[in-house]
């Protein structure tokens, strides 16, 4: 059984209508305290399970995307963490956070769509920890709507220091977005030179949280990170999520071939043969509870 929100404490910390203006204005919108220190501390405990070689659930197939410990001390991207560890996968279906989704996307169901637990060391190299200017829609070409959304959520207060998630105000109306892959480049001022603004200021926005707030932003939304030069790592785990209308769709790149994602492979197939976005064992739904 999904969980629910339904006690008033819990409503209240829901985005208002207000706040779900703000976010179709801006394309993010930061939380307000929604996980508590158990919440946290919990996390922590799947990551280091993780980090440890302890699997809960195995894939069908290994992603060749992950995080080893000998590609050494660089920044850490370890893909569908939720469907491998029990304690990641809680915090990833985490109610508060699935049904805030649900409003700032103005939709009746929330899937899963993958999720990324991302480790920054501190006090290395820029091109090692760097994230550059990119849109999360720009690697999900076989998705149908343009409504998919990711939460974004600190283990630690996150700091300017840390080098946190920066993005770029209301960028998720620009267009040209649907293609810019900059990820692993790390000089964000060459890659903004090349960002089509259509007359927009560029306003940088660091998504500095606390403790259990969480950051919400479109998946058109321009963002990236700078290293982090604090004292500790920074830690967190996205979770990228679709809204129900969100199907696959045939997509062509610039060079003619087929589009895929990792997703495409590891979920069942609908009755044309094609990936199956609605698929509970790799999509499961997060909102709304059953019924």
């Amino acid at each position: 059984m999904i969980p629910t929100v339904s006690d008033q404490e819990q409503l209240s910390l829901l985005p208002s209508a207000e706040d779900v203006r703000f976010y179709e204005e801006h394309g993010w919108w930061i939380s307000p305290p929604i996980l508590s220190a158990e919440d946290i501390e919990d996390a922590w405990f799947g990551l280091q399970r993780y980090y440890a070689g302890e699997r809960d659930a195995s894939l069908l197939m290994e992603t060749g995307t992950d995080w080893t410990e000998d590609r050494g001390n660089v920044l850490r991207q370890n893909d569908y963490v939720s469907l491998q560890i029990t304690n990641l996968r809680k915090l990833a279906h985490n109610p508060l956070i699935a049904a805030s989704a649900a409003k700032l996307a103005r939709t009746s169901e929330i899937r899963l769509f993958h999720d990324q637990l991302i480790y920054k060391p501190q006090q290395i190299s820029a091109s090692d920890a760097t994230v550059g200017w990119h849109t999360d829609i720009a690697y999900w070409e076989t998705c149908s709507s343009r409504d998919l959304l990711t939460a974004w959520i600190p283990f630690q207060d996150c700091t300017e220091q840390m080098g946190p998630m920066l993005v770029i105000d209301g960028s998720h109306k620009w267009e040209g977005n649907d293609r810019l892959k900059f990820f692993h480049e790390s000089d964000l001022k060459t890659i903004a030179s090349r960002i089509k603004q259509g007359g927009s200021k560029m306003e940088i926005i660091p998504m500095t949280l606390k403790c259990g707030q969480v950051s919400f932003h479109h998946c058109r939304t321009i963002h990236g990170s700078y290293p982090n030069q604090s004292d500790r790592p920074r830690v967190a785990l996205a979770v990228h999520m679709q809204d129900f209308s969100n199907r696959f769709v045939r997509s062509y790149r610039e060079d003619g071939k087929q589009a895929s994602h990792i997703n495409d492979f590891l979920c069942r197939k609908n009755a044309d043969g094609d990936p199956d976005y609605s698929d509970p064992e790799v999509f499961p739904v997060l909102w709304p509870s059953e019924g």
